[in-house]
Formats: structure tokens, sequence, C-alpha cells
């Protein structure tokens, strides 16, 4: 009866060990999918930010130019603070200490640009077909059937 037994305990432990092993797998696969769904929901939420940013844009830009009369000249369109995107605050912070900005160093005398090179001769024009006179004849065609009689 101990083999029975044995075979029995072996059995339990088998399948102790394949339901412990699903349940592992099984928590893998959540975390794996809540990860995911957590990844999914940042970048829609970065795509909404940034078609919101755009919607606004555009109803601004709608704005200036229904002010405008409906032209959608360069000044209506053009953005107001556009000026400033390419300023890192520097003359800000230059102003804010009572400082005078240094002085733009020069550094002699500029280079001489090089002379643009010659263009290169254009090609000769292609020689031209030779004119037909006004009844000149067609090539050879052999689906001419122009000399046929239908009628036979």
């Amino acid at each position: 009866m101990t083999s029975a037994e044995d075979r029995y305990r072996a059995a339990i432990s088998t399948m102790d060990a394949a339901a412990r092993e699903q349940d592992e797998q099984r928590g893998l696969r959540e975390r794996r999918v809540a990860e995911a769904e957590t990844q999914a929901r940042e970048g829609l939420k970065n795509e909404l930010a940034a078609a919101q940013k755009y919607a606004e844009h555009m109803d601004e830009l709608n704005k200036r130019k229904q002010s405008a009369g409906g032209w959608a000249t360069e000044k209506t369109l053009a953005d107001k603070g556009r000026e400033s995107l390419m300023e890192f605050g520097v003359a800000d912070e230059e102003a804010d200490t009572g400082r005078t900005p240094y002085p733009t160093p020069s550094y002699g005398t500029p280079v001489q640009a090089a002379p643009p090179a010659p263009e290169p001769p254009a090609p000769p024009p292609a020689p031209e077909q030779p004119k037909r006179g006004r009844h000149a004849r067609q090539p050879d065609d052999e689906d001419d059937f122009s000399s046929t009689s239908w009628l036979v």
C-alpha cells in the first residue's frame, strides 16, 4: 500500500506544481497587460495634449481670419509670439542684473566668398526631324486595307 500512497502523493505534488505554475503565468500575463495599458494610456494622453494644442492654434487662426473679414493674409496667420520663440531669455537676464552686455567680438576681416563657378555650356540642340510635304505618305502599315474592295 505504500507504493499506492507514494504514487498518490507524487500525483498530488505534480498537480500542485502545475497549478502553481499556471498561477505564476497568469500573474505575469496580467502584469504585462497592466503595463501595456499604462503605456497606451500615457501615449494617448500625450497625443490628446498635442491634439488640443493644435485645435487651439487652429481656432486662434480662424478667429484672426474672421476678424480680418475672412481674408487669410500673412499678417493674420502669423504667430503673435513668433519673434520670441528662438530667444533663450539671455537678454532678459542681462537686463535684470543691471550690467551692460558684453560687446560682440570681431574676428578680423571677413573672408571673401569664392567667385561662382562658370556654368557649363549648354548641350547642342537635338537635330530636328525632317519636315514632310503636305501629302506625304504615312509609313507602310500591314493593317492598311484602303485598297481592298469590300464589296466582293
